[in-house]
């Protein structure tokens, strides 16, 4: 996904169409999928008909369908985006749910895979006990696989008997080769004393996110994930309060701006370290004499028009180095959804 983003962020000119849709991983509900997709660009056709002409209407609906046309339902992710221009006609899988959307831009719509990339639903299991630990990949509450890859599952009771040390150390290496394909975060899943021991000899421990109390090694992967979920969910909470200290704590030093048009003016100019956002803030609008005019995205007539403000932000501020947060609805309450932190 980094490579996608950072191809697509870089395209500015002519006309960008971007389809944004929920999908499904399992059957029946994926058998919905392409009937969405469908109904989606007939939308589309519609508003380039109407901001555009029938030709330029013609030649992207001809190029939306070949490329939905090309897409296999069956192997759904939680959400899919489709991008196409003069040049591009190409799609991708996110592991996040997005707001179904049509964004018709000089610019692809690019926020949905920023926040994939940077909530990064997947991450590692570690599950140690006496002699033994395995590591899943999982997304949110689902087991995605249990790897079997270097070394992993490990079993060695003889070696952990003789030296817990060199045991932690063999199980620390393996982590951190399958970490090499897929960086995630790990959750930590074992009895108080193995944890602790393990953390003492730990090459990389900032990628450990948190630590559950083992309670049965045995337990089948899906039943296992499913009862530690929510507190990964509740290690999830702790981390976003972190950064909301981040936000308040810029309030005081005066370098926080909430405004929208000294926050587009602020991330244009490079100004931006990290943009705060709630998740499902879109904010479409007009663009007169420099100023930005909030406007509803049923009320976009041009081509002018900006369908979400907030997407280009989030796009000038990764530019320029600096970050963005997302955080769950109501997080912002007291920054109406949206908030830059300056450099200066």
């Amino acid at each position: 996904m980094n490579e996608v983003f950072d191809r697509l962020s870089k395209v500015k000119g002519g006309t960008c169409v971007t389809i944004i849709l929920n999908t499904h991983r399992t059957t029946p509900d994926n058998q919905k999928d392409p009937i969405n997709l469908k109904n989606l660009i007939t939308e589309t056709t519609k508003r380039l008909e109407n901001e555009y002409d029938a030709k330029t209407a013609k030649t992207y609906t001809e190029k939306l369908n070949k490329l939905a046309d090309s897409i296999d339902h069956y192997h759904n992710d939680h959400g899919l985006m489709l991008f196409v221009n003069e040049d591009i006609a190409e799609y991708l899988r996110i592991p996040t749910h997005p707001e179904q959307r049509i964004i018709i831009d000089d610019t692809f719509a690019t926020r949905s895979i920023v926040r994939a990339i940077k909530k990064d639903t997947d991450y590692y299991v570690l599950s140690l006990a006496s002699g033994k630990a395995k590591i899943l990949l999982a997304s949110s509450e689902d087991v995605k696989e249990e790897i079997s890859d270097e070394g992993f599952p490990i079993k060695d009771e003889q070696l952990y008997n003789v030296s817990r040390d060199e045991y932690f150390n063999r199980v620390d290496k393996a982590v951190n080769k399958v970490r090499v394909k897929n960086p995630h975060q790990v959750v930590i899943l074992s009895d108080e004393n193995n944890f602790h021991q393990y953390m003492k000899l730990a090459d990389n421990p900032n990628i450990v996110m948190g630590h559950i109390t083992l309670k049965n090694y045995d337990e089948k992967p899906a039943n296992l994930i499913k009862e530690i979920w929510p507190a990964i969910r509740e290690l999830t909470v702790l981390r976003n309060r972190e950064r909301i200290s981040e936000l308040e704590k810029a309030v005081s030093a005066g370098t926080c701006v909430t405004d929208i048009n000294e926050i587009w003016t602020a991330t244009q100019e490079g100004r931006g370290r990290t943009i705060f956002v709630e998740e499902g803030y879109y904010q479409s609008a007009k663009n007169v004499n420099g100023q930005l005019i909030p406007i509803a995205n049923d009320e976009i007539v041009s081509k002018d028009d900006i369908d979400d403000v907030v997407d280009e932000m989030i796009e000038f501020t990764l530019k320029f180095g600096g970050d963005v947060v997302f955080l769950d609805r109501g997080s912002l309450k007291d920054f109406e959804k949206l908030a830059l932190v300056t450099r200066y």
